[in-house]
């Protein structure tokens, strides 16, 4: 029995890694930890476990137009645009970061952190 239960747990931790080498998702540090230290702005939401989130990024910076790119974000979501999607799984809970790398025109590219609250009914 001993046996099975360190061939499933070897399993689960080479599918774990592959998957997060597929997608290219981490767990985040907590705020204050690089690096999300590096974000220059961060915009809050809840979502409820189990629901979509469906954001729209800021349109401009300062006037000038802002573009969009995922530096890190969880399975089922995708940016198109500035609307961002995510599906949630009943099972999640908790505070999740989802940096994307910010472009306007003239500028330095910055960071964007979506800081995402899942709860629970």
């Amino acid at each position: 029995m001993l046996r099975d239960l360190l061939v499933i747990a070897s399993l689960f931790a080479l599918w774990t890694a592959s998957s997060s080498a597929r997608t290219g998702f981490q767990p985040l540090p907590v705020p204050g930890e690089a690096p999300f230290a590096a974000a220059n702005d961060t915009i809050r939401t809840v979502v409820q476990a189990g629901e979509a989130l469906v954001i729209t990024l800021p349109d401009e910076v300062r006037g000038r137009e802002a573009r969009y790119r995922v530096l890190r974000a969880p399975a089922l979501s995708w940016l198109v645009d500035r609307s961002f999607y995510w599906r949630t799984l009943p099972a999640e809970r908790g505070l999740l970061y989802v940096l994307f790398e910010r472009t306007v025109d003239g500028r330095e590219p910055d960071t964007l952190a979506l800081a995402v609250e899942i709860v629970g009914g």
